[in-house]
Formats: C-alpha cells, sequence, structure tokens
C-alpha cells in the first residue's frame, strides 16, 4: 500500500503509464519490420528485428509490473485476477468496437471506402473477442 501511495497521481505513474505504451508500439513496429524482412528473404535481418521486439515486450512488461504492483488502473482499466482482467478485456474490446464504428463513418463520409472495408472487418474481429470473452467469463463461473 505504501508503494501505491508513493505512485498514484505523480508524474512517475504519469510516465509510466506512456512508457508502457510506447514499449507496446515499439513491439509490434518491431514484429511488422521483421514480417517485411521475412517476406523479402532477409532472415537475419527478421532475427535482429525479432529480438528487439523481444525486448520491447520485456520493456512493457516490467512497466506494466510496477503499475500493477502500485494498484493504479491502467487508464481506467483495473488488472487483478483472471475474472477481472476478463471483464477489463472486454471493456476495452467494446471500446474497439466503438472506435472502430466511427472510423467506419468517417472514412465513410470522406470517401475512402477502401479505409471504411478493412476497418470493418476489424470491427467484426472486435465482436468476435468480446464473444470468446463472454464464453471464456461463463466457463469460469461454472468452475467456481
Amino acid at each position: 500500500m505504501l508503494f501505491k501511495k508513493k505512485l498514484e497521481g505523480t508524474k512517475t505513474c504519469k510516465l509510466l503509464k506512456e512508457a508502457f505504451a510506447a514499449e507496446c508500439f515499439a513491439e509490434r513496429r518491431f514484429k511488422l519490420f521483421a514480417s517485411i524482412a521475412r517476406d523479402e528473404g532477409l532472415p537475419a535481418i527478421e532475427d535482429t528485428f525479432n529480438e528487439m521486439a523481444s525486448s520491447q515486450n520485456y520493456h512493457a512488461e516490467s512497466h506494466f509490473d510496477m503499475l500493477r504492483e502500485s494498484g493504479e488502473q491502467y487508464y481506467g482499466f483495473k488488472v487483478g485476477n483472471t475474472v477481472e482482467n476478463i471483464k477489463t478485456a472486454l471493456a476495452v474490446e467494446a471500446l474497439e468496437s466503438d472506435e472502430c464504428t466511427g472510423l467506419i463513418k468517417v472514412a465513410t463520409d470522406e470517401g475512402l471506402s477502401y479505409v471504411a472495408e478493412r476497418v470493418e472487418q476489424i470491427a467484426i474481429d472486435e465482436v468476435a473477442h468480446i464473444h470468446r470473452l463472454n464464453t471464456l467469463m461463463n466457463e469460469i463461473v461454472k468452475w467456481t
């Protein structure tokens, strides 16, 4: 609890959240770069990018652990036991689904139908994620 008091509401807390997000973006970026190198037949470069992605993942986990250990909510979402994490994941997926809906509308209004069509496929995935998470929640309820 002392750790929470020291971290909650501090600039350090804000910066840890930003660092976590940046490391997540960096990991994803390096994985995409690795995929491109693989497609171009450059396995050594692919390996390097994958190693760097792994390092970024470690950094993200470290930042996340400090936030979790402090009891801090990550942008309003609680990290806790599996049931709490499924609830958080459901809330996040619902937000992402809503963001997709908004993006589809804007892209359509701006005449960017190819963007709207691709985002619509992502929106379908988001809804599928929600259904999977609900199934997991129902299974956990049965187990307990």
